[in-house]
């Protein structure tokens, strides 16, 4: 029950989360499993289920107005034109919270969630959370792979144009192997051109620098100065080397990834609106975007920015 002790060591789960635990999974005591990291970062299943319905909501318009569709789009669309089955790109994985919300709305809306993480074993995670959840196995694929290479090397207006590497044993031994676990697949970005040659939405819930986030300095958590996204120093696996990228970057780099612009990019509650405005501008988006701020009991928890779809109806703008 709620009232069941804390059994991890305080300094690695502290007692508040232990204690928010089924607010984190419904479904926690059927054998959820999290890390250390995830215990803090995971999105609340209320929160990441309504961010879901906000996709959902946005499927209808996505479809009218994807570039090269009717161009009376500008004028309110072409309202016959069916909403197509959405590919998600869930650009930070992590233990999976957001994933499986995605993967629990119908068919008909998203057909299929790539999650993307560079640690497997929290795409492990992921996969045995989604099997507790029945989610079916060919509705999400996990990808052990650096998101912004993904993001900036692998697609391009929603298309993937990475090279499928050779179907050699030497050429597929480089990439990460590959395994079902708990029916699920993950492997490395070879998968991609197997499962998802397009994607028509990404949403991210990048690592904001650990759970002092709220300690940034008076203006708040600025995405310039304060999220720093790792690349791949280095190179990994079917990509040259890529630097760190900030939160202004980010946004950039996911927007010219899909074929709709439809970003939603989660951030902590304390984030600067000028810096998220200012990179919404260099990711080339006009007119409007929209910002939810999600409470919990009360106390603001998170907010979430969604960009690529037109919002003014949301507005009151009764003429006077």
């Amino acid at each position: 029950g709620s009232s069941q002790p804390n059994p991890h060591d305080p300094s690695i789960v502290h007692d508040k989360y232990w204690a928010q635990r089924k607010r984190l999974f419904k479904k926690f005591d059927d054998g959820i499993q999290l890390d250390a990291e995830g215990w803090y970062s995971v999105t609340p299943e209320v929160v990441a289920d309504h961010v879901a319905t906000r996709f959902a909501d946005a499927a209808e318009q996505l479809a009218i107005c994807s570039p090269g569709t009717n161009p009376r789009c500008a004028k309110g669309g072409d309202k016959s034109k069916r909403a197509k089955s959405l590919v998600i790109l869930d650009a930070f994985c992590g233990c999976g919270g957001n994933a499986i919300a995605f993967a629990k709305l119908p068919h008909s809306v998203v057909s299929l969630v790539v999650c993307i993480d560079v640690d497997r074993t929290k795409l492990r995670k992921a996969a045995h959370n989604a099997s507790i959840y029945n989610i079916p196995p060919n509705r999400i694929v996990f990808v052990e792979a650096n998101s912004v290479a993904v993001m900036e090397r692998c697609y391009r207006d929603g298309t993937l144009v990475m090279d499928p590497p050779p179907r050699t044993a030497a050429a597929l031994s480089k990439y990460p192997p590959r395994e079902i676990y708990d029916d699920f697949t993950i492997g490395g970005v070879d998968l991609l051109a197997e499962y998802a040659k397009h994607i028509d939405a990404i949403f991210m819930d990048p690592p904001w620098g650990g759970i002092d986030y709220g300690a940034m300095g008076k203006d708040g958590y600025d995405l310039a100065r304060d999220m720093k996204i790792r690349g791949c120093e280095r190179g990994c696996v079917g990509f040259p080397p890529t630097k760190e990228v900030n939160g202004v970057r980010l946004l950039k780099i996911a927007a010219a990834a899909t074929s709709t612009r439809f970003v939603v990019y989660d951030l902590p509650r304390n984030t600067n609106k000028r810096s998220l405005a200012e990179a919404a501008l260099e990711a080339g988006y006009e007119g409007n975007s929209k910002l939810e701020e999600h409470y919990l009991n009360g106390r603001l928890k998170t907010v979430t920015a969604y960009f690529g779809q037109d919002f003014r109806h949301l507005l009151d703008l009764k003429k006077t």
